[in-house]
């Protein structure tokens, strides 16, 4: 466990950050403020992959993921393989199939490029980014070492299915996601 982890895990379980999601990104404490529209996304995320018979189980927002040798992430959704294992309050990235963000700013290079190269490093198979700003869903499969070996975008009103290392697909689409100004 790195320092970082230590740090993060005493904040999780010291502080009370209710309406705020805290990472530790880059060796930088991160606290963002949640937003309606990144909640209600969230929610059509959750809902899209529940009505195709995924268990609220494997599906958890703002969980701690456990990475070796780096810090931890809690991405907005995970979508976590059946029977993963769970330790304390925390799963880890063995177990994480997909991962979704919300930006909570425009441009967020958190989301755009540090968690692509994680996500990807790691294996994790699908990575979505949506972003209430440019009213985009950047969605990465196929990860490799350095991030992901394909990119695609999706114009919000449109659908796009999210395709798992398990064989489960689902569709999501992005028709009532919000949008933001800056």
């Amino acid at each position: 466990m790195t320092v970082l982890d230590e740090l993060w895990r005493e904040i999780d379980a010291t502080m009370s950050t209710e309406g705020f999601k805290i990472e530790i990104l880059d060796g930088k404490v991160v606290m963002t403020p949640r937003t309606p529209e990144q909640d209600w996304t969230i929610d059509e995320i959750k809902s899209a992959a529940r009505r195709t018979g995924l268990t609220r189980e494997r599906l958890v927002s703002d969980v701690a993921i456990d990475f070796p040798d780096e810090t931890s992430s809690a991405p907005d959704v995970a979508i976590l393989d059946n029977g993963a294992h769970r330790t304390q309050n925390r799963f880890t990235c063995v177990d994480l199939l997909a991962a979704f963000e919300v930006v909570s700013r425009p441009g967020d290079p958190n989301d755009y490029v540090l968690k692509v190269e994680k996500y990807g490093r790691y294996g994790v198979g699908v990575y979505v980014v949506a972003d209430p700003f440019t009213r985009i869903c950047t969605v990465f499969e196929q990860p490799q070492g350095t991030g992901y070996g394909e990119r695609t975008e999706v114009r919000y009103g449109e659908s796009f299915d999210v395709r798992l290392s398990t064989g489960e697909a689902f569709t999501v689409d992005t028709g009532t996601f919000p949008s933001k100004s800056t």
